[in-house]
């Protein structure tokens, strides 16, 4: 058994996403799983399922660009029309709270608080920010 009292043999991907909503109509827009659950991969299942432990990070949104860290090290920027992934970046250690945005000499910025980087026994240390690409 996993948090949450989720048992992922019994239950098929996606097991978490982000959707996407059009505030106008109430329809969904659009719906992804939010990476990937590293004990599925782990034991050989499938990609792209969506992570459990990921209702811990919050997501921004700007300049077209949904941004959100799953569980498994990944932060992804996701086109806000699509949900297509339209970038990655790999972090150490597990994300935590909400990321993020901002511009500094003209460019554009996103951090994430992150915990464990390079640390024994996982003691927080502060952030990781990425350049966002094109801007």
């Amino acid at each position: 058994m996993s948090e949450y009292n989720f048992f992922p043999r019994w239950t098929k991907p996606p097991y978490t996403t982000i959707t996407a909503y059009d505030l106008s109509t109430g329809d969904i827009k659009w719906q992804v799983p939010d990476g990937d659950d590293p004990e599925t991969l782990r034991g050989g299942g499938p990609g792209n399922t969506g992570g459990l432990h990921s209702r811990n990070n919050g997501i921004v949104v700007t300049r077209g660009l949904v941004f959100h860290a799953g569980s498994d090290g990944k932060f992804r920027a996701y086109d806000e029309d699509t949900g297509a992934v339209l970038w990655s970046g790999s972090f150490g250690g597990l994300s935590i709270g909400v990321p993020v945005a901002y511009t500094s000499r003209g460019r554009d910025f996103v951090v994430m608080m992150s915990a464990g980087v390079n640390t024994p026994g996982g003691a927080p240390v502060g952030a990781v920010a990425f350049t966002l690409p094109g801007h």
